[in-house]
């Protein structure tokens, strides 16, 4: 497959041991098949605790998720479909580019981190609204 910004031929590496995943050896931007990035979000192998401890910028990353949604979509690599540019999950406040017909993802440089810190950063929040809630039920009962 050829990179669609760069025109470069992509690399197959695998990604968190199990994943492979093509990534453009010049842009850096990568492409995921149907259900990769589900299996990647199943996943957690990097730590971003100091990612996660911090407050998210919400400024920066609205005005990046402005700046992203100016571009032109790309062209799937997978199948030469123009994809469909829309944000991931609800507040992640990172755009990535869907391709409506085999549905794999296209995401530039840096993308993939954003998302993986948006994973994890709701997992603890739901881990802790879980305890929160159980431990005020336990309150309740007693």
């Amino acid at each position: 497959m050829k990179c669609p910004k760069d025109n470069n031929d992509l690399e197959t590496e695998t990604y968190e041991t199990t994943i492979d995943i093509d990534r453009c050896p010049v842009c850096r931007s990568l492409w995921l098949d149907h259900g990769e990035l589900e299996k990647i979000q199943g996943t957690v192998e990097r730590d971003y605790a100091e990612e996660i401890s911090r407050l998210p910028d919400l400024v920066e990353q609205a005005y990046a998720m402005a700046l992203a949604g100016a571009l032109p979509p790309v062209t799937c690599p997978n199948c030469s479909t123009q994809t469909e540019r829309r944000e991931h999950s609800y507040r992640s406040q990172v755009l990535i580019d869907v391709c409506p017909k085999c549905r794999g993802i296209w995401l530039d440089e840096g993308e993939i981190k954003a998302l993986e810190v948006f994973f994890e950063r709701a997992r603890v929040e739901t881990a802790r609204m879980r305890s929160g809630f159980f431990a005020s039920l336990g309150d309740f009962v007693d």
